[in-house]
């Protein structure tokens, strides 16, 4: 493995703004390729995305979101959800498979944010999804505006702990 595969880990960052220039049906395609490798427990592929266009429901979701809105600000938003009946790891499933999605985005050249405490009833009836299923996130999907500097990082010793 070289250091220039896994810069994507490095130099990924989150975007709030996005040019209004369109996702082609093919990157789009390239990209759902891409996350259905996100791993599971058990390889139960409990995860799925529902893409959304319409500019109402993403109004409507940057709204519930409150004072943060990189979702208002991007041309697609998508959530990432985990179904209980699949895995018994349902919540960890989907947030690996947004992350995943995250970092397929980013080695496409589009830009994400997550975006926290999403995983509530009324975002749930508007996209139609089940009571009982796990919202990861909705990010906001779009080409970045602008790319920001790298923010300050602890260093690497400070999140590590070795038990010998």
């Amino acid at each position: 493995m070289n250091s220039r595969t896994c810069s994507v880990l490095s130099e990924r960052r989150s975007i709030r703004n996005f040019k209004r220039e369109p996702i082609s049906d093919g990157v789009m395609q390239e990209l759902m390729e891409l996350c259905r490798w996100a791993p599971t427990a058990r390889n139960s592929q409990s995860y799925y995305f529902i893409v959304i266009k319409k500019p109402e429901i993403i109004g409507a979701l940057s709204e519930i979101r409150g004072p943060a809105k990189p979702i208002g600000n991007a041309p697609i938003a998508v959530a990432i959800c985990g179904d209980p009946e699949k895995s018994r790891r349902f919540i960890q499933d989907a947030c690996i498979a947004a992350y995943h999605f995250m970092l397929a985005s980013w080695c496409l050249g589009l830009g994400t944010c997550w975006i926290a405490d999403m995983d509530r009833p009324e975002v749930k009836e508007m996209l139609g999804i089940p009571k009982e299923h796990y919202i990861a996130t909705v990010t906001p999907l779009g080409w970045p505006e602008e790319v920001p500097p790298p923010p300050p990082r602890k260093p690497g010793e400070e999140f590590f702990r070795t038990i010998e």
